[in-house]
């Protein structure tokens, strides 16, 4: 038996795809420990829905440019994610 979801939240600039650069920023920083610790301690759990999207700080633009740098189209070991995290965002 397979399983299919029928919600997908995705990310847009006003209906249009986001720069590469950001995208990638994007996927580093909702893969953190920080954004993680944060999800878990506001809604009790990591199964987030839009409006929890909505309502989540994130970096600003160039930061997440920035930390798309760091991106290479394969998921990082958690702690250099998060080590590019603190970097980038001087948390």
């Amino acid at each position: 038996m397979v399983g299919f979801e029928n919600h997908l939240n995705y990310y847009h600039a006003q209906g249009c795809p986001l720069e590469a650069s950001i995208a990638k920023g994007l996927v580093l920083y909702l893969n953190s420990t920080l954004v993680d610790m944060y999800v878990r301690q506001f809604s009790g759990h990591t199964q987030i829905n839009a409006t929890d999207l909505r309502k989540l700080p994130y970096p600003s633009k160039d930061q997440l440019r920035a930390l798309g740098q760091h991106f290479d189209n394969e998921l990082l070991p958690q702690d250099m994610l998060d080590q590019y995290i603190q970097q980038e965002l001087d948390v």
